[in-house]
């Protein structure tokens, strides 16, 4: 590989670790919009996915995870980044490599589900000592999938922007 395209592999990835780790900043301090800019760090790692595939991608997403957990005031808003969020999409790009839309559902509700039982026990664990929940667990847990499956397609719809309106601006190839 040529000095050229690794200086491009250095200068996307930095732009992307700098994207999310302000994300997740503003996540950790605004009183409103928290969730959004959750889900926004979380999407600019496509753009590695999409260009330099996985290895690239997962080295970036250890650089975002480190520097998030030295900046980041709310250690709490790291953890479901760390353990699913944060490496979703090279995991996206692998599911909807089966291209059976059924199969790609099933096994991305099922990690995620995975996830939410992760992040409970870890937060559980380290965390909060005793957690309070005024709701029904069964109505947590179907709002859970339901905030998923509208992040799942956010996401596509995310990946579809960059690569046809953003992409030929970057000139990464």
């Amino acid at each position: 590989m040529s000095d050229l395209s690794n200086s491009k592999k250095v200068a996307l990835g930095g732009f992307v670790v700098l994207l999310s780790v302000l994300c997740l900043y503003l996540a950790s301090i605004l009183p409103t919009n928290k969730i959004f800019f959750f889900c926004l760090s979380t999407i600019f790692i496509a753009a590695i996915v999409i260009e330099f595939k996985t290895y690239f991608s997962l080295i970036t997403y250890g650089a975002i995870s480190i520097l998030g957990f030295m900046i980041i005031p709310n250690k709490l808003i790291m953890v479901p980044y760390v353990i699913y969020f944060g490496y979703y999409g090279i995991i996206k790009y692998y599911i909807e490599k089966i291209n059976n839309i059924l199969i790609e559902w099933i096994i991305k509700i099922v990690l995620f589900n995975l996830f939410v039982y992760a992040t409970y026990i870890i937060a559980v664990n380290l965390f909060i000592s005793n957690i309070d929940i005024k709701l029904p667990i069964w109505i947590i847990l179907l709002l859970l999938q339901i905030f998923f499956i509208i992040y799942d397609i956010c996401y596509s719809l995310a990946i579809k922007y960059y690569k046809y309106k953003i992409r030929r601006f970057l000139k990464v190839r």
